[in-house]
């Protein structure tokens, strides 16, 4: 299937999202830029709390329940707004230009990024209908194919998973493309994965740079290919493929970066009122956090010593309207990020951390060399996203004003040489266990203050020139650098290496970890060779598990380490006795499942691999008891004819 064919997935996954901008922009009169970038945690709140409602109310989810919640919750705040402004100054501040041309410059260097880089991103991506052969792409293609069927509270993904909840927002966004669009969940999520590579990242970066960093003409053109240009965010998760919710969560995060940074008045002329600031905050907070939690900790995180900053004159002068000049907002901060945050980092870390022992890989001194130069695992740098991170760290300690993003830059920083090249140890568990000691996820995490921060650099660099050159060669000598970074940005080994990485797990040949050609042709037939109510016996290390989100087959097993009833256990086990063992015609009576699907030998690694290993599909060709309905290659689909 060309790229081509996946524009109108694409197109609805983009209108997903940013159907909320014209209404924001309208009933808050909020800026276009601030409109843009808050419409999709809008946008994801919408979707999660739709699909909890339907649960609840026992009805499918659709796009009519997330019409309805729509409307509730903008006609909330747009209410809340007026009776909130009534009896008050027609404005609580004074926000920075409105003027359209903002948006359309970023838009535009975003837009000539994603065409010099789009080659390379969709090279690497493979194919619409291509997916990461990893581990947990079981649980997320089949999650999606779930919520797409209607069924998506991320407290009822059932018989997906049956944990009490998983943060569900990625998969009610794919599964809604695939209900508006008509297409499968391979190609609605590689549709959401452009989606948030191409616009919603760099969107949200973008004005988390015009509040915080203030650029010039610049420094918003370079916003697109500098987000474009980390090896560690966002196409390396899109490569993982398992961490899809942390590709949503760590694409939102910059939003609620600064909403929060506005609500702790860093700046003289804050965006938004202080009301308005709070609102938006806890909305995007919970969005952030509904996409996945551990992005909205990470933004916690960043800005725990930007809230010490704040409320450090309540500390030095008892100054009790230290942070926008409320005694009660000014409390509030120094409560939830002084005493609430660092518990809940702890608690959730504590959770966690007897899973995140990790052995160290890398020496200190490359680890620390990787933070400088913003690149991570190894990875050869961008020479662009480098040399700007560098001359921003060097602004910021000059910027007395963004200089508590040196310790939020640290922190991170530490997390990621702590999980790379330290043993594993209470004290760095502090750090990394909200991570599961993940290097993958830190250094991604790292890249929502990376970029930013090399765009200041750039845009110092680009002001010095303006300020010692003529107007008109100031600008040719911007458009140069920004052609400069790009091209570098397009031709560097990182950018290339990490293309290559991508596309490995992407390829699908006769060495593919979950699915072959010939298994994923013989999964595709399912239509047309089982009936619609089919259930398949399947050994999900395989990939078997895949029929469901291929071909809308029931399945015994929906993924790896998914608890099963007893009956599907007892036929991954004696499947292949069904001639002589009477329980197993018992269990396929109870489970339905009169089909199997047994695939090539080759079982994903053992991480998630079941102790039984699924004996009772091997050796089906020489069992009595069992027709062979269609093959291909080493992958055969029975039917159980024994218990006919």
């Amino acid at each position: 299937m060309p790229w081509s064919a996946a524009v109108p997935a694409v197109l609805v996954a983009l209108v997903a999202l940013y159907w909320p901008a014209p209404a924001l922009f309208a009933a808050l009169r909020l800026p276009p830029l601030a409109s843009a970038a808050l419409a999709p945690p809008v946008a994801v709140l919408v979707l999660s709390v739709s699909a909890i409602l339907a649960d609840v109310a026992g009805g499918l989810w659709g796009w009519p329940w997330v019409l309805g919640v729509a409307v509730l919750l903008l006609g909330g705040v747009v209410g809340g707004r007026i009776l909130v402004r009534r009896g008050r100054p027609p404005a609580e501040a004074a926000p920075p230009s409105r003027s359209p041309r903002i948006l359309l410059a970023y838009l535009a260097g975003i837009g000539v990024a994603g065409i010099a880089m789009g080659g390379l991103v969709l090279d690497a991506l493979v194919s619409p209908e291509s997916f990461s052969q990893r581990h947990d792409n079981v649980f997320h293609l089949n999650t999606t194919h779930l919520v797409a069927s209607g069924h998506a509270s991320p407290f009822a993904l059932a018989p997906v998973t049956t944990n009490s909840f998983y943060p569900a927002a990625w998969h009610d966004w794919a599964g809604l493309v695939m209900q508006l669009s008509g297409t499968d969940a391979l190609v609605a999520s590689q549709a959401c994965t452009l989606a948030i590579v191409f616009l919603v990242w760099p969107l949200s970066v973008a004005w988390l740079v015009e509040v915080v960093v203030r650029p010039g003409t610049a420094g918003r053109l370079l916003v697109g290919v500098l987000a474009l240009s980390s090896v560690s965010f966002p196409l390396t998760l899109a490569g993982w493929g398992t961490l899809y919710p942390n590709l949503l969560g760590i694409a939102l995060a910059p939003v609620l970066f600064t909403v929060v940074w506005d609500a702790l008045g860093r700046d003289d002329h804050p965006v938004l009122g202080l009301g308005s600031a709070v609102t938006m905050a806890a909305l995007t907070g919970a969005a952030v956090a509904l996409a996945h939690p551990n992005a909205a900790l990470s933004v916690g995180l960043f800005l725990f010593p930007v809230a010490i900053a704040a409320v450090w004159p309540l500390v030095r002068r008892g100054d009790l309207r230290a942070v926008r000049g409320s005694v009660v907002w000014t409390l509030t901060v120094a409560a939830g990020f002084l005493v609430a945050f660092p518990v809940a980092w702890y608690v959730l870390g504590d959770a966690i951390a007897a899973g995140s022992v990790r052995d160290p890989f890398l020496e200190r001194g490359r680890a620390l060399g990787e933070v400088v130069a913003g690149t991570s695992i190894g990875r050869p740098p961008v020479p662009s996203l480098a040399i700007g991170l560098v001359a921003g760290l060097l602004v910021l300690v000059a910027t007395a004003r963004l200089r508590p993003l040196l310790a939020s830059f640290a922190l991170v920083s530490t997390a990621y040489v702590a999980s790379v090249a330290l043993e594993t140890s209470p004290l760095p568990l502090l750090l990394t266990a909200p991570y599961y000691t993940d290097p993958y996820r830190i250094a991604a995490v790292a890249t929502v203050l990376v970029v930013p921060i090399a765009v200041l650099g750039w845009d110092s660099v680009a002001r010095w020139f303006a300020e010692h050159l003529p107007m008109r060669v100031g600008v040719v000598v911007a458009m140069a650098l920004a052609a400069a970074l790009l091209a570098t940005a397009v031709a560097s080994d990182g950018m290339r290496g990490l293309r290559d990485e991508v596309r490995k797990r992407f390829v699908a040949d006769s060495t593919a970890w979950l699915l072959t050609p010939d298994e994923r042709a013989l999964i595709e037939r399912l239509p047309d060779t089982t009936p619609d109510d089919a259930v398949l016996v399947v050994n999900p290390s395989q990939g078997g598990s895949l029929a469901y989100a291929i071909a809308d087959r029931r399945v015994t097993h929906y993924y790896m380490n998914a608890p099963v009833t007893p009956a599907a256990e007892y036929l991954a086990l004696h499947l292949r006795d069904a001639a002589t063992d009477p329980a197993v015609c018992a269990a396929v009576a109870e489970t339905g499942a009169h089909h199997a699907l047994a695939l090539e030998p080759f079982e994903i690694e053992g991480v998630y691999e079941s102790e039984t290993s699924h004996p009772g599909l091997h050796g089906l060709d020489a069992a009595p008891g069992f027709e062979v309905v269609d093959s291909q290659g080493a992958a055969t689909l029975y039917r159980v004819t024994a218990c006919d």
